[in-house]
């Protein structure tokens, strides 16, 4: 299988575009003079492991840090694997603390997580172990990084989705990276839609060209607010 290259959003952004076979969301890649910075983990240690050959084959730096975008396997399962230091919302680690509680006091409880879907079944073919770890830091209120000549807004999210959603806006190259904020909520998928059009004001006030979200193409900021209503 041909393996994925990275894709060039802005002047300092990039993604690694999805994988749908195994529900692989898009990894985000920013680089300033100082650092450079990932949005999300990934599936598990082969995701990054793709991930960063991919980064490789572009000349381009492992990242100092990794901002979590929401709590779900897809985007933090990887975490144990990363280069650098992570950063998530302090549910976000909530939700991961409940998770390593089940894998300690459940026996059952990764079969049966390994079970529940074919995308993570292929994912973890072969009897890859489940590894889940804690973000290194938290963030607790909207922040702004500068990396070098790149400045990431790390905001908090209203998101029908999770209740820990944050969001990666990058003005400089007018990117934001939303994660999964405008899907239902799991597992129901029911729609909450004031909390989906409180996203949407957010997406709009912001001075952005391009919405990157988990598990579809590049938005413009048009297509997404068109998604939204």
């Amino acid at each position: 299988m041909r393996k994925s290259r990275m894709k060039r959003i802005g002047e300092h952004t990039w993604i690694f575009p999805l994988e749908s076979e195994k529900d692989r969301p898009n990894l985000g890649y920013i680089r300033g003079d100082r650092m450079a910075v990932a949005v999300d983990a990934g599936h598990s240690s082969s995701h990054v492991e793709d991930f960063y050959r991919a980064l490789g084959a572009e000349m381009l730096p492992l990242p100092d840090l990794t901002v979590i975008t929401h709590w779900h396997w897809d985007h933090t399962f990887g975490m144990h694997a990363v280069h650098g230091r992570t950063l998530a919302r302090p549910e976000t680690n909530a939700h991961l603390e409940e998770i390593l509680y089940r894998m300690k006091n459940d026996p059952g409880f990764s079969k049966k997580f390994l079970n529940s879907d074919v995308c993570i079944r292929k994912e973890y073919a072969g009897g890859v172990p489940l590894a889940v770890v804690l973000s290194d830091e938290e963030i607790k209120k909207d922040t702004v990084l500068d990396i070098g000549g790149v400045h990431l807004h790390l905001c908090y999210a209203e998101s029908p989705h999770t209740e820990d959603a944050l969001m990666v806006y990058v003005p400089e190259d007018r990117v934001v990276f939303v994660g999964d904020a405008q899907l239902g909520e799991f597992p129901t998928w029911r729609m909450d839609y004031d909390k989906l059009h409180l996203l949407a004001g957010q997406i709009r006030e912001m001075d952005v060209k391009t919405v990157i979200d988990g598990h579809w193409r590049p938005y413009t900021k048009e297509e997404y607010l068109d998604e939204l209503y």
